[in-house]
């Protein structure tokens, strides 16, 4: 595609089978990482395509995400292929190398062997017949334990959420079994069992009151209109009612 890329709104745009976002701080970074999962020969990822006039653009990837992602991840079949394609692409970041001068959005954890998706939620898994098959946006990378997404990822999969919520929200016609869902998703990412998880997933809503926090202290937008709206108090909520409520999943 040649000429300006132009975002429609100011946010994501897909055009010619490019997705069009605005580039942050970080960008040319994420884009190397894709590159090189790219290179492994990993097609569960969004090509990069280049950076242009503050515009990133990356190859369209059919199929279900955002909000048609929630019937989907229900289904323990649809769980587990998401478990373990996130482990997959854990692996397939241990031999990257960062640019020099490489940003990311949020400072590395000394020692990490991966580099960590940051926002492994249903909505940024693509989703075709039931199946995880990618993992799309991927501002928030940044090396960091694993266990840090398989945390995160674990909040919406489990769900740990009010039973509510799960049925008005998630997509669950009933209260979910989140110990079952907890096990199968790390069984199908490869862990060797679940103890510890729920101070785990605690610990990870905990990171990311901070991150998001930090962006907003930056001005970056919308983290600063989230915390201008109130986000980090339903944040916080959020944590405390997992920790309150570990008997679901112990």
């Amino acid at each position: 595609m040649t000429g300006t890329w132009e975002l429609v709104g100011g946010d994501v745009t897909i055009v010619d089978d490019l997705v069009l976002r605005p580039a942050r701080p970080w960008t040319a970074t994420v884009h190397a990482l894709l590159a090189h999962l790219c290179a492994e020969g990993l097609d569960c990822v969004p090509e990069p395509v280049g950076i242009r006039d503050g515009v990133e653009a990356l190859t369209w990837v059919p199929g279900d995400a955002g909000p048609e992602a929630w019937r989907h991840h229900v289904d323990l079949d649809g769980l587990r292929s998401a478990a373990a394609l996130l482990r997959r692409i854990h692996d397939a970041t241990e031999g990257f190398v960062p640019p020099e001068g490489a940003d990311w959005a949020f400072p590395p954890v000394p020692g990490a062997t991966v580099v960590t998706h940051g926002d492994p939620g249903p909505w940024n898994f693509v989703w075709r017949e039931g199946v995880a098959v990618a993992l799309i946006d991927w501002d928030y990378a940044s090396p960091a334990p694993a266990m840090d997404d398989v945390a995160y990822a674990l909040e919406t999969f489990a769900p740990f959420r009010p039973d509510e919520e799960a049925m008005e929200s998630h997509g669950f016609v009933s209260p979910p079994d989140r110990a079952e869902r907890a096990r199968a998703f790390s069984e199908a990412y490869g862990l060797g069992g679940t103890a510890g998880l729920v101070d785990r997933v605690a610990g990870r809503q905990e990171v990311t009151v901070d991150r998001i926090a930090a962006l907003a202290e930056r001005g970056l937008e919308p983290w600063a209109a989230w915390v201008r709206a109130g986000y980090l108090d339903e944040l916080r909520g959020r944590v405390r009612w997992t920790r309150g409520h570990r008997q679901l999943l112990e």
